[in-house]
């Protein structure tokens, strides 16, 4: 191969990874502000770009639309996108599963395959997951899944939820120091230009 030949399949695979960081880039903040919506309760718009992300097999945004979807009771529909993101190993889209499994909505009603499901996505350090066992085996059948009170199949699954919760709260106070930030800023930066318009006032 001479040597400007493979220059430009140097080039070419350079411009590849490339673009596909930046589409991943482009990707993540849609999805981030999708999320944004959803938790401001915009459904429409959340929806549009969650399942415009879903569409590109994006995993992430199955799942949420699975949520969305169960939220506004169109459990089938839900279902599918559970489906769709679970078995390409998303743990968010095993949760919903499992939950569907278990409630009997948008699916029919199946214990085990719920019990597969939250084990599935438990293992992949879903922290609503690590919950839903942890209680399960606490107390047993009364849970709703197929298991036997277990007090060290508990334990175990407490041992994992705690350090996540704490991973959680650390997260969540990052966002709210985040938020309170870009309020002072905003405000500081209101503050100056009326400072400035007043001095030109006069």
């Amino acid at each position: 191969m001479d040597t400007i030949l493979k220059r430009t399949l140097r080039n070419g695979i350079l411009a590849f990874c490339l673009s596909s960081s930046l589409a991943l880039a482009d990707i993540t903040e849609e999805f981030k502000r999708a999320s944004d919506l959803y938790d401001n309760q915009e459904m429409v718009d959340a929806a549009l770009i969650f399942k415009k992300l879903a569409l590109q097999n994006y995993l992430p945004a199955q799942a949420r639309l699975g949520d969305l979807y169960d939220y506004t009771e169109a459990h089938d529909l839900a279902v599918g996108w559970y489906i769709t993101a679970a078995f390409q190993g998303d743990a968010n889209g095993a949760f919903g599963l499992g939950r569907a499994y278990l409630t009997g909505y948008g699916i029919k009603k199946d214990p085990e395959q719920s019990l597969y499901w939250y084990k599935f996505s438990a293992s992949k350090d879903n922290l609503n997951a690590i919950k839903v066992m942890e209680n399960a085996y606490r107390i047993g059948d009364k849970s709703g899944l197929p298991v036997k009170v277990d007090l060290k199949q508990a334990d175990y699954w407490k041992a994992k939820k705690i350090p996540l919760e704490e991973a959680k709260k650390k997260e969540e106070e990052k966002q709210r120091q985040a938020i309170l930030k870009a309020m002072y800023e905003k405000q500081q930066a209101l503050k100056k230009e009326i400072e400035e318009a007043t001095k030109k006032s006069r």
